[in-house]
């Protein structure tokens, strides 16, 4: 059974590292849906309406940060969380834990781990093919 591509939800105020991490996924086998933001407020936007299964979501940010988006993220009534992945260049450990506190299942230095988001996506998308190949069997 194919399953659905992955939609994936990009949030980051610097426009280069949104363009190096479409970059990045494209060379991958499979097909992803992607959408991106250029604020956490206009991530919150997208969120409802686009429903991903990955969101990649920067620390840092003007305005309101990925932080307070993981918590304003916590209030809404949703079915389906994406997994999120924090990335950043601010990697205190305090960060870190409030941000997987609030829910992120990732927390990457821009710096040191930005290449492992493509091996992130596939695990996440290998998952989501078993998933859907054990609720097939099970129909």
């Amino acid at each position: 059974m194919q399953s659905s591509p992955l939609k994936l939800l990009l949030i980051d105020d610097t426009v280069m590292i949104l363009q190096q991490l479409k970059s990045l996924l494209s060379g991958s086998a499979n097909l992803y849906a992607t959408e991106s933001a250029t604020s956490a407020e206009e991530g919150l936007e997208v969120l409802n309406g686009f429903q991903p299964d990955i969101m990649v979501l920067d620390v840092n940010m003007p305005g309101m940060g990925g932080i307070e988006m993981l918590r304003k993220m916590n209030e809404l009534p949703t079915q389906n969380r994406p997994v999120v992945i924090m990335l950043t260049n601010h990697t205190f450990s305090g960060f870190r834990d409030e941000c997987m506190m609030l829910g992120a299942d990732y927390f990457l230095d821009k710096s040191r781990d930005f290449l492992r988001i493509p091996a992130i996506v596939e695990e996440i998308n290998r998952q989501k093919e078993s998933a859907a190949s054990l609720t097939e069997w099970e129909s």
